[in-house]
């Protein structure tokens, strides 16, 4: 059975987006509140029901096996519903569902593209729901990128990161990139310093 939350590999670097608080990403460490936000952000108002399927479906289970709905529908109303909450990005209500209240502050194709891989998705979601590996993920998104490039953005565009742009490339280059390139979700070319 899957834990509610999937360990985060972090790298004891303090480096959160801009905009966003870091403990934000805190909800995004399950895949199911990932599919939840999915969900939500394509349907609008969901009931509870609705989503038990949904997910029951989507981790290929028989959503008609009562004992398994009611797993989920606990899960649902004890532990990812509330944290989507206390994130304030879902208002729920057990008797009129779920809806987005904010949008996630993550690139919706990204999150997609994570929940489709044909991979663990626990192993996905632990790797890679970090604030900089999404904005990286985000920066290089079907365009190869240097690292010097790379390392300059972030670094200009992230108050919490180090401004030196060659410790930025140190953090990018032991940390974040292997890791994203252990899930095959880019590849790094340490000798050209090309990422893609």
């Amino acid at each position: 059975m899957m834990s509610l939350d999937a360990p985060l590999d972090t790298t004891g670097e303090s480096a959160p987006l801009s905009d966003v608080p870091g403990d934000r990403y805190e909800v995004f460490r399950h895949p199911r509140r990932l599919y939840l936000l999915e969900r939500l952000e394509e349907r609008g108002r969901q009931s509870l029901a609705e989503l038990t399927t949904e997910l029951l479906e989507r981790e290929g289970e028989d959503p008609s096996n009562g004992r398994r709905r009611h797993e989920v529908r606990v899960e649902l109303v004890h532990a990812h519903l509330p944290k989507l909450a206390a994130a304030d990005l879902v208002s729920w209500d057990v008797e009129t569902g779920a809806e987005l209240v904010d949008e996630p502050p993550t690139n919706p194709a990204i999150v997609a593209a994570l929940l489709e891989a044909d991979r663990d998705v626990e192993e996905l979601v632990s790797e890679v729901v970090d604030p900089v590996r999404l904005r990286l993920l985000e920066l290089v998104d079907d365009q190869p990128r240097s690292l010097d490039d790379l390392a300059s953005t972030l670094a200009a565009r992230e108050p919490a990161a180090p401004t030196d742009t060659e410790r930025v490339k140190i953090v990018l280059h032991h940390s974040h990139l292997p890791a994203l390139e252990g899930v095959d979700l880019l590849t790094y070319d340490r000798e050209s310093g090309l990422i893609e």
